[in-house]
Order: C-alpha cells, then sequence, then structure tokens
C-alpha cells in the first residue's frame, strides 16, 4: 500500500513536471510522434500489399488485372466487405466516425480524446478494404493512425486539450509526409486542414514530426516521389486561360463527390439496414464494374502514373477505343465506385480517389486541347498533373497544402504557375456550392461544427475560476417579502439567493420576479421569500469552463448566472455576470488572434 502510494505521488509529481517543461515535452514528443507514426504508416503500406498478394499475386491491382481470374475481381470486395462489416459492427457499435473526419469529430466533440481500439479497427480494416480492391486510398487512414498515437501518448500523459491538439497535429503531419515523402506538405496539411493554426509553438513540434516520419519512410522505400512525371514546360501564355477553364471543371467533380456521399449513404442504410452486409453488397457491386473497367479497383496509383507518363492504353472490356472516350468513361466509373465504397462502409481515404480523378480529368482535358490546338498546348500529361492537384485541392478545400506536395513530388517550379490558377479557382468553384469538403460532410450531416473547433478547445481551456465572480446577497426562504425587497434594492446587485435552512439555493429573484409583488404593499408580511424565488435557475459547475458558461447564455436571456459547487448544485459560490464573461472571451481571442500568431 505504501509502495503504491509512492508510485503514485511519483506519477503526480512528474506530471507537474511536464506541464512545467511545455517546449520542451512536446517537442520530444514531436519526435516520438513522427517515428512512431512513420512506421504505422509503413506497416499500412505493406498490409495493403499483403492483402492485394494475397487475392491476385501481385503488390498492387494494376500489376495483376491481366492475370486475375474474373471470379476474383468478385469475390475479393465481397469477402472483404463482409469482414470489414463485421469489424465495424463488433467493434465500433456505435457507427463512429473513421478516418480523418472522425479525427476531426474527436477534436470537436472529444477535445482530442480518440479510442485506442479504433488503432486496431483503422488498420485491419483499411488493409483488407483497399487491398481488396475497394476504390479507396491509404492517406486517410494514414492521417488517421498517427492522430491515434499522437492521441493516447497525450492522453496517458494528461496532456491539456491545447497540447493535445498539437500532438494530433504531429500524428496527423506524420501521416501526410510518410504517405507522399512530403515533409513540407505534411506539416502543411496539418496546420491548414485539421488545426487552422499557425502559431509557432504549434507549427515547431509539426515540422518536427513530419521531418522524422519522412526519414522513417524513405529508410525502408527509398527517396524516391510518389509519381514520377516528365518534365513540365509552359508552351504559351494561352495556356493559363485552359488551365483556369480545367480548374473550375475540377471544382465541379470535386462538388458532385461531396454532394453525392450524403444521399448515398442514406440510400444505401435504407438499402441495406444491415451493416455487416453492406460493404459486402457495395464490394460486389465494385467487383461487377471492375470486370469491365480494371482500374478503378483499389488506389489506382499506377493508372495515375500512366496518365502523368501518357501512358495510357485505352480499352474498355478489350476493346481498343479513343483516349477521350476511354478517360471519360474512367472518370464516371471512377466517381461512383469511390461513392459507393466511401458510403457503404468500408474504411479508407479518399485523398488517392481525388488524385486519380484529377489526374482523368486533366487528361481528358489536355488530350481534347492538344488535339484542337497542337502548337499552344502541352500535351495531356502536365494537364493531368495539374488536375490531379486541382481536384484534390477542391475536395480537400486545402490549395496550399495541395500545391506543396505537388510541387515536392516533381521538383519543378514551372509547374506552380498553372497549379496556383487551377488549385485556386477549383477550390473557389467548390466553396461557391459550400463550405464542405470530403472530411467535414460527414459532420455537417451530424450537425458538427468544425470550423470552429480552435476556437471551443481555447475556451475550453479558459476555467470558470479564472473568469471573476462576485458575491450575491441572501435571504431566508421564510424571509418576510418586505425583508427581501430591502436586501434587493440595498444590495444593488440586481438579484438575490433565496435559501433554505442549510444555506442552499431554494431559487434566485430578480427584477424580473419581484416586479409582479410591487403593487400590494399589504403583501410585504404576507408573502415570503420562497415563494417569489424563480427556482428554473441555470447554474454552472465551479470546474466548467468559458465555453461550457458562454453556451449557456447564449440559449438564454439572462445577465448573470450562479456558479456553483461540484458536490452540489444548490451550494452557490458566487454570480457570474454576462459582461464578465464575454470580457474575458474577448482578451482569450486577442490573446490567440494577434499575440501567438506567426
Amino acid at each position: 500500500m505504501v509502495l503504491w502510494t509512492k508510485l503514485q505521488q511519483q506519477k503526480a509529481a512528474l506530471l507537474m513536471w511536464i506541464q512545467r517543461q511545455e517546449t520542451l515535452i512536446m517537442v520530444l514528443l514531436a519526435v516520438v510522434i513522427g517515428v512512431l507514426a512513420g512506421y504505422v504508416a509503413l506497416l499500412l503500406r505493406f498490409a495493403i500489399e499483403w492483402v492485394s498478394l494475397f487475392w491476385t499475386g501481385e503488390r498492387t491491382w494494376e500489376e495483376a488485372f491481366a492475370n486475375t481470374p474474373w471470379y476474383i475481381f468478385l469475390i475479393a470486395p465481397t469477402i472483404t466487405g463482409l469482414l470489414v462489416g463485421w469489424i465495424a459492427v463488433r467493434f465500433l457499435p456505435g457507427g463512429e466516425l473513421r478516418g480523418v473526419t472522425g479525427v476531426l469529430a474527436d477534436m470537436v466533440e472529444r477535445r482530442g480524446r480518440i479510442h485506442p481500439r479504433q488503432l486496431g479497427t483503422e488498420t485491419a480494416g483499411s488493409a483488407l478494404s483497399i487491398g481488396g480492391g475497394a476504390s479507396l486510398g491509404r492517406e486517410g487512414p494514414t492521417v488517421a493512425l498517427g492522430a491515434l498515437i499522437a492521441s493516447e501518448i497525450g492522453h496517458r500523459l494528461g496532456m491539456t486539450e491545447q497540447q493535445l491538439r498539437i500532438l494530433i497535429g504531429c500524428g496527423v503531419a506524420a501521416g501526410i509526409a510518410a504517405s507522399f515523402n512530403t515533409p513540407i506538405a505534411g506539416a502543411l496539411f496539418a496546420l491548414e486542414v485539421i488545426l487552422a493554426d499557425y502559431a509557432i509553438a504549434t507549427f515547431s513540434p509539426i515540422v518536427i514530426a513530419s521531418v522524422l516520419a519522412t526519414v522513417i519512410a524513405r529508410s525502408e522505400v527509398g527517396n524516391f516521389p510518389a509519381f514520377t512525371v516528365t518534365e513540365y514546360h509552359l508552351i504559351s501564355a494561352w495556356e493559363i486561360p485552359a488551365y483556369i477553364v480545367m480548374g473550375a471543371i475540377c471544382g465541379l467533380v470535386a462538388t458532385v463527390m461531396i454532394k453525392s456521399m450524403a444521399p448515398t449513404r442514406k440510400y444505401l442504410a435504407g438499402l441495406i439496414p444491415d451493416r455487416r452486409l453492406r460493404p459486402a453488397a457495395v464490394g460486389f457491386v465494385i467487383g461487377v464494374m471492375g470486370l469491365m473497367l480494371p482500374e478503378i479497383m483499389s488506389i489506382g496509383y499506377g493508372t495515375v502514373g500512366s496518365m502523368l507518363l501518357e501512358q495510357i492504353n485505352p480499352h474498355i472490356m478489350g476493346l481498343i477505343v479513343p483516349l477521350s472516350l476511354f478517360l471519360g468513361v474512367l472518370l464516371a466509373g471512377k466517381l461512383l465506385a469511390t461513392i459507393l465504397c466511401a458510403s457503404g462502409g468500408f474504411p479508407g481515404g479518399l485523398f488517392g480517389p481525388a488524385l486519380f480523378m484529377g489526374a482523368t480529368v486533366g487528361a481528358l482535358f489536355g488530350d481534347l486541347a492538344h488535339n484542337f490546338s497542337p502548337s499552344y498546348s502541352e500535351s495531356y500529361g502536365a494537364y493531368a498533373l495539374v488536375a490531379s492537384g486541382a481536384l484534390t485541392a477542391a475536395a480537400l478545400q486545402a490549395p496550399l497544402t495541395v500545391m506543396l506536395i505537388v510541387f515536392e513530388m516533381t521538383a519543378d517550379y514551372h509547374i506552380m504557375l498553372p497549379l496556383m490558377a487551377a488549385c485556386s479557382v477549383a477550390t473557389l468553384v467548390t466553396r461557391s456550392f459550400g463550405r464542405a469538403s470530403v472530411f467535414t460532410e460527414a459532420l455537417e450531416e451530424r450537425g458538427i461544427e468544425s470550423h470552429w473547433s480552435l476556437e471551443q478547445s481555447w475556451m475550453r481551456a479558459v476555467p470558470i475560476t479564472r473568469i471573476p465572480w462576485r458575491a450575491i446577497p441572501r435571504v431566508s426562504g421564510h424571509a418576510k417579502l418586505g425583508e427581501l425587497k430591502q436586501v434587493y434594492t440595498g444590495s444593488g446587485k440586481g438579484c438575490v439567493q433565496v435559501v433554505d435552512d442549510e444555506g442552499l439555493m431554494i431559487g434566485i429573484v430578480t427584477f424580473a420576479d419581484l416586479q409582479n409583488w410591487l403593487i400590494d404593499p399589504a403583501l410585504d408580511e404576507i408573502v415570503v421569500a420562497a415563494e417569489v424565488a424563480n427556482r428554473n435557475v441555470a447554474v454552472i459547475s465551479e470546474e466548467g469552463s468559458l465555453l461550457e458558461a458562454i453556451t449557456v447564455l447564449d440559449r438564454e436571456t439572462f445577465e448573470q448566472m450562479p456558479v456553483v459547487a461540484a458536490d452540489n448544485p444548490r451550494k452557490v459560490l458566487g454570480m457570474l455576470s454576462r459582461n464578465a464573461i464575454f470580457s474575458t472571451y474577448h482578451k482569450m481571442i486577442v490573446k490567440h488572434g494577434e499575440g501567438e500568431r506567426v
């Protein structure tokens, strides 16, 4: 017993030391998270290859199209659909959101606390789904796994919500960096999409985690870009308007993708109510589609690479067709397959499919443009590269991140001019239809507002004890109305607490409660305070936060609110005014909005 007490005391002392050495500890934890996330990204990548190898005999589906029996296209996604359906119902019975969407939801609703069981379900489910042919990507699950690791470490070390946010940003950045071999873009993705915070204290640990994850990934798979591309040239200034038009088209395709998710989920849920069978049914449909158009299966990065290098073999069901026709059918097929897989319960990411569809839009547009005006336009590979970034930027609502990803993958500065134009236009077009991205549309469907998660974390970090409250006069519930009036007018506080014999609150009296008793002075010696008191009083615990106080005041009209003891909601400690609450809020906005920004 003595040993256990000493261990608990040492743990408490360690946690206090961690809190005092915040900067050093955050950097050290960023190192740990970067290394772990890098290895987890490799684990998921290899797990997907192992599952693909089991079904097709090759590490990727693209390598196996010619030699894979037709029945594998039907069996693989159907059986893996049954497996992921069972995993989802068994380990995520509440239908929790997964991937990047789940990370964003937990940032808002659970203050960054992500359940550790999702570490296993995310890894196993994503490997089975993508390796089994589901038309999804690996980057989303990799990001979620990095965030899960960071959340678990931060929670076990007793980190505050703001510290936990930074650690999750480290895990997210590490996941993207390890997936694409792009450390700069990984850090920016975490800042732009997950945290929306560019404070120096936030930026430094995230960069460290991103760099280390990249080093880990390069040590195993080599220092190679995600895609090999040809040297880019801007043939004519007239191409810029063409890239702008193509960016608008990418924005429209991204909008269709985003807006189709919710109705498809609703339709599939009504058609197949059993969550265990829904992925299997969708998997069978994907398999049928794959027999006609095998390029839609799994991630499809091999096909993207062929588009960028202009090595596409345009054929549908064994028949050679014009390139434009093939690309148009491929775009429609990949879009439908991705929406079905994402809405039907398959775990996986939408980053990869967005790149695939963007490259397809660009190759189609570039082929038409080059055929129309070969002297004033580059060949379709260049358009595929730019459009892959534009559509992804629009789908993710993260243009800066995607620009950097493409730049780091190509190391070609000349691509930046058309890329910036196309990404900006595509993002604006998609945003004109709403602020939702492929990550946040499911949050909006559930009524979760992700855009305010950073501000909410700041407000939750401000305890009620830091907001000045004042004493409140009180009278006994047995006191006569005349005495109540004297206390009310003499205090000048605008309210009086009515208490019982034990000093606990019966209710609160304000002018609105008193005014009905002012007409007849004869009531002063007849009516007692307990009859006048308003017993329907909204209170806030001393353990509450600024966010909780503002939430209460947003739905109420009163100007003051009692602060009560944590162990007894009738024991009033003081009175909190609306003015004090919003004064604290404004000071917080100034501090975080100006003083801590880069």
